[in-house]
């Protein structure tokens, strides 16, 4: 049974929701459309702070060259990988250069902003070969751009929070490298698709059920890839022991708020350190509407937080 939005969104969101409510859904437009209309989205947002040194870089990846974006407060003591939401087909540099921004000044981390390969040009698993091309490339020459890269953590925020836990599952079964821990917002987790929250949430609230489905598809489904593969649907992996200590995020009023859920009592019961917070009121992309939302301010100093804690004590 769908919910009422009128009832469980927060007041300051209810007019972006009924707004959208009468747009084309994500996967009623063409992939063009849904970049552009990201695009606009971004050059309205608040902009981020300003970090003592910020370069664009470009790294060797197996699909051809990887941009990055680093983001790098004076005397950063680790670094955050961080991978972008957009459901793997939308999203750039760009559109997490705030996001970025406000997590490197919160931290006091160097921030590297991976800009993955999207589909449907690029299906799976370039999304997770370039996430792990570009972990693995910092870990190695991190040096080389004035980053304490010994001292790792990721972040992604949706499609971003699917990669970042693929990527603290390679790098635990391919022994490094070493991650200190992983913040995961409103990740996709299991591309099975059988979440209650996924119909509760199917019409009203932005993102929309048909929405992740179009976007599990273009990825991967309607690529022959089973949605039992684990690195489509972390949450599936044999084990999630020995993973990295990690927060996760979720927004009560979105459809893959389970899945995000679910994907921390894994860790839990696999004995991994592990914080869920469930933020009331809220929509999927609200973590990055900081300057228009207290929540938002709240839920990236939270990440930011807990990613320096474990860079600290390391």
């Amino acid at each position: 049974m769908s919910a009422s939005p009128d009832n469980q969104i927060h007041p300051a969101l209810r007019p972006i929701a009924a707004a959208a409510s009468k747009q084309p859904s994500m996967a009623q437009v063409s992939f063009q459309a849904a970049r552009a209309e990201m695009a606009e989205r971004t050059a309205a947002r608040v902009p981020g702070p300003h970090i003592d040194k910020v370069f664009d870089f470009w790294i060797p990846g197996p699909g051809g060259t990887i941009p990055l974006r680093v983001y790098r407060p004076e005397d950063a003591p680790g670094v955050t990988m961080a991978f972008h939401g957009g459901g793997w087909l939308m999203g750039n540099l760009d559109s997490f250069d705030a996001v970025c921004r406000n997590l490197a000044r919160d931290s006091g981390l160097a921030v590297v902003s991976v800009d993955y390969r999207l589909a449907p040009e690029h299906p799976f698993p370039a999304a997770i070969d370039d996430a792990w091309a570009a972990t693995c490339w910092v870990a190695g020459h991190g040096q080389e751009l004035g980053l304490r890269a010994s001292r790792m953590t990721v972040f992604g925020e949706s499609a971003g929070g699917n990669l970042a836990a693929v990527v603290c599952l390679l790098a635990r079964d391919r022994a490094g490298p070493e991650l200190l821990a992983q913040a995961l917002v409103y990740p996709a987790t299991d591309a099975r698709l059988q979440a209650a929250s996924l119909w509760q949430y199917a019409e009203g609230f932005m993102q929309r059920k048909d929405d992740v489905l179009h976007a599990f598809r273009t990825y991967a489904l309607d690529h022959g890839v089973p949605p039992s593969t684990w690195m489509l649907s972390p949450l599936l992996a044999e084990s999630h022991a020995g993973l990295p200590p990690a927060i996760l995020v979720t927004a009560a009023c979105d459809a893959v708020r389970d899945d995000g859920e679910a994907y921390a009592m894994k860790l839990a019961e696999a004995g991994v350190p592990v914080t869920c917070v469930r933020y009331l009121g809220m929509l999927h992309t609200f973590y990055s509407m900081r300057g228009k939302l207290d929540a938002a301010a709240l839920a990236q100093r939270q990440v930011a937080d807990m990613l320096r804690i474990a860079v600290a004590q390391a």
